[in-house]
Order: C-alpha cells, then sequence, then structure tokens
C-alpha cells in the first residue's frame, strides 16, 4: 500500500545514523517516536475505494395513444372454417367463431356480401360463435360452370364495454375478415325408385298402365334437363334353381301417349306413366334353361330393370321386376280344305291311281302347321306329303297319293284316310283338327284293270 510504502524509508535512515555514529539524539527516544508512529498508521487502516463516474444516459420513454381504424388481433378474433361449403337445394350451416379478449367487453359480427337468402345469426347454445345458414336456390350455378364462389366480409363491431368511456373509446373500432364459401351442384344421387302396379304376373292380350316414380335431388319443375329414365334387360336370363329363362320384358315397355313426358310431383320426386303391352307386343315362347321350347307351357316368364339418371349424371342403382306373361289368347286350330274333291267321298277302283291335292290352314300367320296321317288298311295303304306354303309354315299343302292294287277286293276299297293337324305358336299348341276322309269302292273297277292288262 501506500502508507507502507513510506515507512520503509524511515526505518532504515534511523538504522543508519546509530550505526555511524552520526545521529546525536537518543537512540531509545527515537525508538518511541517509531512506535508511536508505526501504531498511528496501523489504526488508519486500508487505502479508501477509488470511485470511478461513468456519465449514463438515461432515455425515457413517451406513451402516446394513437386510434386507429381497426383492433388489433390480440383484441378481436374472427376464425371462418378452412372449407365453407353449400349445395343447391341443401340446407346448410357452418359455424364461425368471433370472440373479443378484453373483458366486459361485447362484439357484434354481422356478414357483408351474403348470398341471398343467407342469414348469420348468433348461436344459442355455444358462446362466441355464430351460425352462417342457406339454402341455396336451384339453378344457381351457371349450366356452364361446376361451382360458384361467393366472397364474404366478416364485420365485428363493439357494442358493449365496462363504461361509457370505454364504449366511446371503442364503438366505431372494428375487425374484419373475408373468406369465400363454395356453391356445388347437388351430388346426391337420385335414390327411392318404385314401379307400382305392374303385378308380378299379367294376362297376355292386355294393356296394363304403371308408373314409376323417383327423388332426383337438386331438380323440380324448372329444371332445364329433366331426368332421364332407362328401362332395361339385364340378359340374365338363367338363375340357379329354375328349369326356364327369363326373357327379355323390356320390349314390351311402351310410352304412354297421354302422358308421354316425366311428371314432377313435388319434393324432388318425379313420376313416370308406361304401359305393358302384351296386347300389340307378341309374347316370345316360353324356353327351356338349354334354350329349347317348352311345349304347352302355361305362360312367359320375363324380366326388366329400371333406372334413372339425374341431369348431371348421377343414376340410380337398377330395380329389377320380374313378370309373367300367362297366356290366355287361343291358338286358332287349322282346318282342312278339301274342296278339291268335288264330291262327299273318294271313289277308289282296282288298278286306278289317285292324286288329290288339297290344304291345310291356321288362321294364325305366325303359327307352324304340321299334319300327320293314321296308318290306313286300304288296299295299297295311300300316302299324304304336305309342304309349307309360299305364304308361309301356317298353310301347309298337301298331296294324297294312292295306286290302288288291281286285285283289291271291294272291301279294302272301303273305309277311310284319317288325318290330324295342329297349329304351333310361339311353343304353344293349338286343339287338334282331326279329319277323317270317306273312302268307297268305285262301281267300274274291272274295266280299270282289264284297261290295264290288255296295254300290256
Amino acid at each position: 500500500m501506500k502508507n507502507t510504502k513510506t515507512l520503509i524509508p524511515l526505518v532504515a535512515l534511523t538504522l543508519v545514523a546509530a550505526g555511524c555514529g552520526e545521529y546525536s539524539k537518543d537512540p531509545v527516544s527515537d525508538l518511541e517516536t517509531m512506535r508511536e508512529n508505526s501504531r498511528i498508521e496501523i489504526q488508519k487502516g486500508p487505502d479508501k475505494a477509488r470511485v470511478i463516474n461513468n456519465d449514463v444516459v438515461r432515455t425515457e420513454y413517451i406513451y402516446v395513444t394513437k386510434e386507429e381504424s381497426s383492433i388489433d388481433d390480440k383484441f378481436i378474433t374472427i376464425t371462418p372454417p378452412l372449407d365453407g361449403s353449400f349445395a343447391e337445394g341443401q340446407a346448410g350451416q357452418i359455424s364461425i367463431r368471433a370472440a373479443v379478449h378484453i373483458p366486459g367487453v361485447e362484439i357484434k359480427l354481422t356478414g357483408q356480401g351474403l348470398p341471398e337468402g343467407a342469414r348469420l345469426e348468433k348461436s344459442q347454445k355455444d358462446k362466441d360463435i355464430y351460425i352462417l345458414s342457406w339454402t341455396p336456390a336451384l339453378y344457381t350455378i351457371p349450366t356452364t360452370a361446376a361451382k360458384k364462389t361467393y366472397s364474404i366480409k366478416l364485420v365485428a363491431e363493439v357494442v358493449k364495454a365496462n363504461s361509457a368511456q370505454e364504449l366511446e373509446t371503442l364503438k366505431g373500432l372494428v375487425r374484419e375478415k373475408t373468406f369465400n364459401i363454395d356453391l356445388y351442384r347437388n351430388q346426391e344421387a337420385p335414390s327411392g325408385l318404385t314401379v307400382s302396379g305392374l303385378d308380378s304376373e299379367v294376362s297376355e292380350g292386355s294393356l296394363i298402365p304403371f308408373t314409376v316414380t323417383v327423388k332426383v335431388p337438386g331438380t323440380d319443375a324448372n329444371a332445364p334437363k329433366k331426368p332421364r329414365l332407362s328401362v332395361i334387360y339385364d340378359r340374365v336370363s338363367y338363375t340357379a334353381g329354375n328349369s326356364f329363362l327369363e326373357l327379355d320384358g323390356s320390349r314390351h315397355v311402351v310410352a304412354d301417349l297421354t302422358k308421354k313426358d316425366a311428371e314432377y310431383v313435388g319434393d324432388s320426386k318425379w313420376k313416370y306413366t308406361l304401359i305393358f303391352d302384351t296386347k300389340n307386343i307378341s309374347v316370345q315362347p316360353q324356353l327351356a334353361k338349354d334354350g329349347t321350347l317348352i311345349a304347352n307351357a302355361d305362360g312367359t316368364r320375363v324380366r326388366l330393370s329400371f333406372a334413372v339418371q339425374s341431369p348431371y349424371g348421377l343414376t340410380t342403382p337398377e330395380t329389377l321386376v320380374q313378370v309373367k306373361i300367362r297366356y290366355t289368347k287361343a291358338i286358332a286350330a287349322p282346318r282342312f280344305d278339301v274342296s278339291g274333291l268335288g264330291q262327299q267321298a273318294l271313289q277308289a277302283a282296282p288298278g286306278q291311281n289317285i292324286t288329290l291335292k288339297f290344304f291345310v290352314a291356321s288362321a294364325d300367320a305366325q303359327a307352324v302347321t304340321k299334319v300327320e296321317t293314321a296308318a290306313s288298311t286300304l288296299a295299297g295303304s295311300p300316302k299324304v306329303e304336305c309342304k309349307d306354303a309360299a305364304t308361309g309354315a301356317a298353310k301347309q299343302e298337301c298331296t294324297l297319293t294312292w295306286s290302288v292294287p288291281c286285285d283289291a277286293k271291294a272291301e279294302a276299297l272301303t273305309g277311310e284316310i284319317a288325318m290330324s293337324a295342329q297349329s304351333v305358336v310361339n311353343g304353344r299348341n293349338s286343339d287338334v283338327t282331326s279329319y277323317k276322309l270317306k273312302v268307297i269302292a268305285a262301281q267300274d273297277d274291272k274295266k280299270i284293270c282289264a284297261g290295264a292288262e290288255a296295254a300290256k
């Protein structure tokens, strides 16, 4: 320390003076003086700390209140949904959160640019929640567009505060936020297709009116395009457990000329009026599962499906209807025409060659007529052969040929030629028509045979 450095030279000087004899004072008295000085120095203690003064610049902050045109997010927050969308003709809602973070202060949220018919209302259940409700009118979206977007401005205004002064301070300050909502066409597929009036069994030769009703969301009486009905044969003709095929029933469905267009009946529902025609459209024959005709079947089983497509391409599932068409029309039995005979009975003489032409015909042009001849006991066994006429198989052109033996007795030339005919229409058989051609022995048979012997 500084004081210590001063003390050391003083002691050294004293000793030098004593040793050299050059110092004339009493050494004892000097020693006492030194001790006293030392004691005084010791009692002083250490040096005081140095104080360094630095100049510090103090900045004073001055707070200025500035009135803005909007309140910051930390006071009011508006949170619309990330994806707000609606569909034409369907009621929809989206929730929007609008909260104020100043105790005792209340706000009101309003919307600008809302679509026609849309409402923004405060929720009665949830705090700080507003509900945007809208049932968009049908056909709002142009036919050339897939959707329509609306830009909505949400505005939050302070309507209540803790005091009149605070309300006056906050009054007029607003928080704004803009978001978009998208409007799409109704994407709900048609449903509830119902076929009424077409029973599971109908009678042949009838005209049966029936209806198809279906709900097509997104449409009404003003729809620019009507829903489209399809009547389909799915070609699933055979199902396990059946011995028959189910044929095409869609061929019997025709439009009701008095109600050709689809009729709108309200609540997005449409009605189609149709006719199941087995009077003017012939019934196909019933087929076995191997494709062969089932003889004497009592009806034909058919199947048909219905589906409706909306104007926007959405389609119902197919609705299957199975119908048995019971046969009620009688198949006309064929008749024999032997007018070429010119007499009541056929006269036969020994040695005579007989050729007789006749025909058998059905009144139904679609029929196939079949002719059969029973075995004959007449001498020479007459034969009957038939073929289809030029007009079709409904008429058979027949020829009876008989070479009578010369040795035939009169009793062998007396009897009948028995024939039968039946018409078949679509696998259905008519009643059998029987015909018996009476044969008698001619009186001049010997002359015929005698002429034949002379010629030899």
